[in-house]
């Protein structure tokens, strides 16, 4: 386990990891945003209490996971996902949100 990750997403990577095989997971790209719009690659230290963005790109397809200042959460794509790509867009976002879940945000103002 990398020492500056946050456990939430470490675990999250790790099931990635184990859910796809190796040529699906290593075309899987997450990068996240904290509230002061700093973004992270997933060996940078981050604080997860701080999150604002996921965005996770697979081939041609882009998704958003964003909060607001109330820990809403908005799902997002602004491109059509091609039907190859959607079961594995699908099940990025419920293990990214399963982990989310679990991450005791700080309010932001």
């Amino acid at each position: 386990m990398n020492i500056n990750m946050n456990i939430n997403i470490e675990l999250m990577l790790e099931e990635l990891k184990k859910e796809f095989p190796k040529k699906v997971y290593q075309e899987v790209d997450l990068i996240i945003y904290d509230r002061h719009k700093n973004n992270y690659f997933l060996d940078d230290e981050f604080q997860e209490k701080k999150f604002r963005n996921l965005f996770i790109n697979y081939k041609t397809s882009m998704v958003e996971i964003s909060s607001d200042k109330y820990n809403v959460f908005d799902i997002h794509t602004s491109i059509l996902i091609e039907q190859e790509e959607l079961a594995v867009i699908g099940k990025v976002i419920s293990i990214a949100v399963k982990h989310l879940s679990k991450i005791e945000f700080e309010e932001s103002n």
